[in-house]
């Protein structure tokens, strides 16, 4: 149902409310008018509550980051295609990661075609870092490279993505393994109720809920200092890099 349908027939119903009131009726006959007033919206909408209940039920239970076996600590880690991989990782715990694998994204210069081989990128200090050239700061204090992988190490700790649909909505989990067994994941829910649609969006919840909230060791911080949570592979690779 358009959303402005939705919210026109919610208006009438004040309308319709003083109308049943003010009619000449029985006090019977008016309780069952008033009565019968909200069931057409409470059939209709019943399943954005049950919805709701399920998706706060999987949260509570799932979502967020579990940790299975506590990993060991390590300097590398292998990104998965389809699993969240930028600069990121090597920027946040930088000197403590020395490699990232991951799939390049380098295309065939005939073809264009992507390529499909993993590289190593490795990160070192940018020596003109904090400098400035024609009136611009330099960009970042690391220096990336990168060199081809061909032969993938079994014994290194994994990140891959696996996305599912589920009823009235998806779950993503992106997982921390090495050798097939999984040492933790974390979980990403989001459901919608189709039950009203707006020009580019359905009523949605998700969760973990990306909102800021003060660090931890400093509760009164100025809300310019609130950080996100982490996103899921800086969650999985704290357990690994801090």
């Amino acid at each position: 149902m358009s959303w402005v349908l939705f919210f026109l027939l919610v208006a009438l119903h004040p309308v319709a409310f003083v109308l049943i009131a003010r009619a000449d009726m029985t006090r019977a006959k008016r309780v069952f008018f008033l009565a019968a007033l909200f069931v057409p919206g409470s059939l209709y909408s019943w399943d954005y509550f049950a919805i709701q209940y399920e998706h706060e039920k999987l949260c509570e239970a799932e979502a967020g980051l579990k940790v299975l076996i506590q990993p060991e600590k390590v300097d590398r880690i292998r990104v998965m295609p389809g699993a969240p991989f930028d600069k990121y990782l090597l920027e946040e715990y930088f000197p403590r990661i020395k490699i990232v694998e991951a799939l390049t994204d380098k295309r065939d210069p005939k073809t264009g075609a992507p390529l499909l081989h993993f590289e190593a990128y490795t990160a070192v200090l940018n020596p003109k870092a904090g400098q400035w050239l024609k009136g611009l700061p330099q960009e970042g204090k690391l220096l990336f490279s990168s060199t081809r992988v061909d032969e993938l190490d079994p014994n290194m700790f994994e990140l891959s993505k696996v996305e599912s649909r589920i009823a009235h909505g998806t779950k993503t989990e992106v997982i921390l393994s090495k050798n097939g067994k999984v040492y933790a994941r974390h979980t990403e829910f989001v459901h919608w109720w189709t039950g009203i649609q707006y020009p580019d969006a359905l009523p949605t919840w998700r969760c973990p809920k990306q909102i800021k909230s003060p660090p931890k060791d400093e509760p009164n911080a100025p809300y310019e200092n609130w950080p996100y949570p982490p996103s899921a592979s800086a969650a999985l690779g704290s357990l690994i890099f801090k």
